[in-house]
Parts: structure tokens; sequence; C-alpha cells
């Protein structure tokens, strides 16, 4: 598995690490994987209800404590 782009939003609260994932996953191309790292305690409920509703494919999910990764592919749909 080869991600494009990593991004960590530990420390920064909601809807930070939404608005980063965000702009991150329009810059890369469909299908391309992206790796979020966060410890917000709402942040992995965010990110995957983002995901749902951009049709974004939830690779991983990873905890360590109160951080939690997460790899997800860019939606291949137009």
């Amino acid at each position: 598995m080869e991600v494009t782009r990593e991004i960590d939003v530990t420390g920064r609260i909601c809807p930070g690490p939404l608005i980063a994932v965000a702009k991150e996953i329009r810059r890369l191309d469909a299908g391309a994987l992206l790796r979020v790292t966060g410890d917000d305690p709402l942040f992995e409920e965010t990110i995957l209800e983002f995901c749902r509703e951009g049709n974004h494919v939830v690779i991983e999910t990873k905890r360590e404590g109160k951080r939690v990764c997460i790899v997800l592919q860019r939606s291949t749909v137009s």
C-alpha cells in the first residue's frame, strides 16, 4: 500500500482536522491514498462520516492510545 500523502492533525480540534482532510483529498487524483493521524475525540467519527458522504474508501484504521490513524482512498466516482 503506497500512501500518496500523509498529514498529521494531532492537537487540532474539530472541525480543523476535517477541513485539513477535505483540502488534501481535493489535491489527490482519484484512487490515491491519504493517511491522516489525529487525536481529537470526534476525529475518527468525523472522518468516517466524511468518507461515507464523499464515497471515499477507508482502507485502514489504527488506534494508538488517543491517536487514530486512518488511511483513506479518494473516490473514483466523478
